[in-house]
């Protein structure tokens, strides 16, 4: 049942990040740091930006070389996250998903 409540949070996240992109009509701000997006969250404002959070939390295992080597969609980055979290035990929020996600999707 938690893996359950964990996918329904992550669809969660993801409609709401949707969301907001379509209602907003672009999630990419210049932060000052080459480019890098900001992507809304559910909670109180900006999550920070994908690369940040790919070199914080998918680092812990993985290289980053074998992170940029692999080419994915949004879905396969997000079936990949969602895989990490629920079988490895990874410790990244759904907001932080989220942000990955589109982060290494569109690079």
């Amino acid at each position: 049942m938690r893996s359950g409540t964990r996918t329904a949070a992550v669809v969660v996240a993801f409609i709401l990040v949707l969301a907001a992109l379509v209602g907003c009509g672009s999630s990419s701000t210049d932060t000052g740091t080459g480019g890098t997006e900001a992507v809304p969250g559910t909670g109180t404002g900006v999550v920070g930006d994908g690369a940040a959070l790919v070199d914080s939390k998918c680092t812990t295992c993985h290289n980053l070389e074998r992170v940029d080597s692999a080419t994915k969609d949004l879905a396969g980055w997000q079936a990949t996250i969602t895989r990490m979290v629920q079988q490895n035990g990874a410790v990244i929020t759904p907001e932080e998903q989220s942000a990955i996600a589109l982060y290494l999707s569109n690079r």
